[in-house]
């Protein structure tokens, strides 16, 4: 089976790829930007009539919102136009497998509960301009090809070389015993992407619906709270003291980016909390913890 994935050369990507590629019966295709430009319908149909993919899973985007209002019209042609580019070539070209594409949880940045898990048939109006375009991506694409699966992601984080994350912030934050401020008022979550890359194997290849999906873990309780647990665990690991490394703040306006399990649970995916996300990454990828510093 031919699985073309975009934006290899990105954090999670890079990931979903190594983890496809331990199966033997699986083929990965992962081109260049050279050879794939998103931002081109040409490029675009000339890749597929080349290649003929099976499955797509399409993780390419500008995700610094920062960047994304810098650049506006590029932001909305790589994160909006892209994926309906690339749904359109599935379409026409007859791919017969899955296609996945990334959206985010920040589609429910408008959410002012802190305490609210967030559903994938809620009323959305997210506030900045990359969860806009995600959620028009999500819109258009579902138009275009109904089978398609938009995944919306949380923070995600690992051990491996690459760049500072969440995870690998707060070893350095024991390290050097440098107290951190999170939020009482906020809900949100992070998974370790090895979680993610193995749930994505198991949508491309189940029969689950088309639509959108809630693509990561539930939160431990409040970012304070959640953090107070993952620094337990470091300190374990790292055989430091973690006590008051974590300092409780709030933010301006309360929020929730957490997102309800129950429609990815019904297709038979499970992601751990955050804090037993980190512990199984730490588990997993223990030979990575003393690179970082």
């Amino acid at each position: 089976m031919k699985i073309l994935i975009t934006g290899t050369s990105g954090f999670l990507a890079s990931r979903v790829r190594a983890y496809l590629e331990e199966d033997a019966a699986i083929e990965v295709l992962a081109p260049s930007h050279a050879e794939l430009d998103v931002i081109s319908l040409d490029s675009c149909k000339a890749y597929f009539d080349r290649h003929r993919p099976d499955a797509l899973i399409h993780l390419a985007a500008i995700s610094d919102i920062a960047e994304c209002a810098r650049n506006e019209a590029l932001s909305r042609d790589v994160n909006t136009g892209g994926p309906v580019r690339l749904a359109t070539c599935a379409k026409e070209y007859g791919m017969t497998g899955r296609f996945l594409f990334a959206s985010s949880d920040q589609v429910y940045s408008g959410t002012k509960d802190a305490g609210r898990l967030n559903r994938e048939t809620d009323p959305l109006s997210p506030e900045n301009l990359y969860a806009r375009e995600k959620l028009e991506a999500e819109e258009r694409v579902a138009a275009i090809l109904p089978s398609a699966c938009a995944l919306r992601l949380d923070w995600m984080f690992d051990l491996k070389p690459g760049k500072a994350n969440y995870l690998k912030n707060m070893i350095r934050s024991v390290r050097e015993q440098r107290p951190v401020r999170y939020a009482v008022n906020e809900l949100r979550a992070q998974t370790w992407a090895g979680e993610v890359a193995a749930g994505m194997k198991t949508l491309l290849f189940s029969d689950a619906p088309g639509g959108s999906y809630n693509f990561g873990g539930p939160a431990s309780g409040n970012s304070y709270e959640t953090a107070v647990r993952v620094y337990d665990l470091l300190g374990e690991a790292l055989g430091m003291p973690v006590r008051g490394l974590a300092v409780p703040g709030e933010l301006p306006v309360p929020r929730s980016l957490a997102m309800d399990q129950e429609k990815i649970r019904s297709v038979g995916i499970r992601f751990r909390d955050t804090a037993e996300s980190a512990a199984l990454c730490l588990e997993k990828e223990a030979a990575y913890l003393d690179d970082i510093r």
